[in-house]
C-alpha cells in the first residue's frame, strides 16, 4: 500500500516524465529509468522495459500507458491513478500555456530555429530509447532472428504493424516455451 509521501514521490517523478518526454513515448525511458531505478530504486530496468513492452500493445497514449503499468505494479489502483496523472499533467499545462500565445508567435524564426533544435535533441532520445530496448529485448540468436523478421516485416511490407506484434508474441510462446516447463 502506498504511503501518502510514496505517491507524492510518484506523482512528482511521472509529472518530470511528462514534462522532459518529448517527441514521443520513446524517449520517456531514459528518464524513468533514472527516476525509478537510480534515484528511488524502486523498480529494476527490465520491470520497466516489460511495463513498456506491454504499454505498446494496447491502444492509447504509450506515456500514459506505460505509467498506468508501472503505477499499478507499484501501488494498485491508487498507484496507477497518480502516475497517470503525473504524467498527463505537464501535457495539459503546457498545451493550454502554448495554445494562448503560439498563434502570436509561430511565425518569429526564433521559434522555428528553437523547434529546429528540440528535434535534433528528440532524434538523440529516440536513439538512445533504441539502444536500451535493442540490449533488454535481443538477448540471444532467436530474440535477434524474431526482432530482425519484425523490422524487415513492418519496414519494407503493407503487413499492419499489429499483426507483427501478435506474430512476435506468438513466436515468444513457441520459441521460449521450453523455458516456461523448466
Amino acid at each position: 500500500m502506498l504511503r501518502f509521501k510514496q505517491m507524492i514521490k510518484l506523482y512528482i517523478a511521472f509529472f518530470r516524465v511528462g514534462l522532459f518526454t518529448i517527441g514521443g513515448g520513446y524517449a520517456m525511458l531514459p528518464i524513468i529509468e533514472q527516476e525509478l531505478v537510480k534515484d528511488q530504486k524502486i523498480m529494476s530496468m527490465d520491470e520497466v522495459v516489460e511495463c513498456y513492452t506491454i504499454a505498446q500493445t494496447l491502444p492509447g497514449v504509450i506515456a500514459a500507458n506505460t505509467s498506468a503499468l508501472i503505477g499499478y505494479r507499484l501501488g494498485k489502483t491508487k498507484g496507477a491513478l497518480i502516475c497517470t496523472l503525473g504524467v498527463i499533467t505537464p501535457s495539459i499545462l503546457i498545451i493550454m500555456l502554448i495554445a494562448m500565445i503560439f498563434t502570436k508567435i509561430e511565425d518569429q524564426q526564433l521559434v522555428k530555429n528553437a523547434f529546429k533544435g528540440i528535434r535534433v535533441v528528440v532524434l538523440a532520445l529516440l536513439i538512445d530509447s533504441f539502444q536500451r530496448l535493442f540490449k533488454a529485448a535481443v538477448f540471444d540468436r532467436k530474440t535477434a532472428v524474431i526482432a530482425l523478421l519484425a523490422f524487415i516485416l513492418v519496414l519494407f511490407s503493407f503487413i499492419n504493424p499489429v499483426l507483427v506484434i501478435i506474430a512476435g508474441g506468438v513466436s515468444g510462446v513457441l520459441v521460449f516455451r521450453e523455458r516456461v516447463a523448466k
